[in-house]
């Protein structure tokens, strides 16, 4: 096993950085306090809590299946293009290769979240 990543990374104008990478950190201690998925999310648009809500149930999923919290955390991250927001899992725990695919649909699900937050460019990806 090595380090385990899922992670999607969001851009968004400076200006709205800080603001938004404190929701998506909001957003990662609901889930680490593992509040009911209707739950998640209150300061977004319904739209988005839905999408959320569908990311929330990916990352239960996953973390049954590797038997290990990996939660979700935001950071502010720099790119060659610029600030970014990387919201992924939380200390980049090992899960090892064979979950690659499912780690996968959790990195998709999280770049889905942040479309929907309006983030103008966003890509996903997955590291073991």
């Amino acid at each position: 096993m090595g380090r385990g990543i899922y992670s999607a990374l969001g851009h968004w104008p400076e200006a709205e950085l800080l603001r938004v990478l404190e929701m998506l950190r909001a957003i990662g201690r609901e889930v680490e306090r593992r509040v009911p998925e209707d739950q998640h999310g209150a300061a977004l648009p319904d739209a988005a809590r839905a999408v959320l809500v569908s990311a929330v149930l990916e990352i239960r999923a996953f973390e049954a299946r590797v038997g290990i919290a990996t939660g979700v955390d935001a950071e502010i991250v720099s790119t060659p293009t610029g600030d970014a927001i990387e919201l992924g899992n939380r200390g980049h725990r090992p899960f090892g290769a064979e979950h690659e695919e499912a780690a996968a649909v959790v990195a998709q699900a999280l770049a889905a979240v942040m479309r929907a937050m309006g983030a103008p460019r966003v890509l996903w990806f997955t590291m073991d």
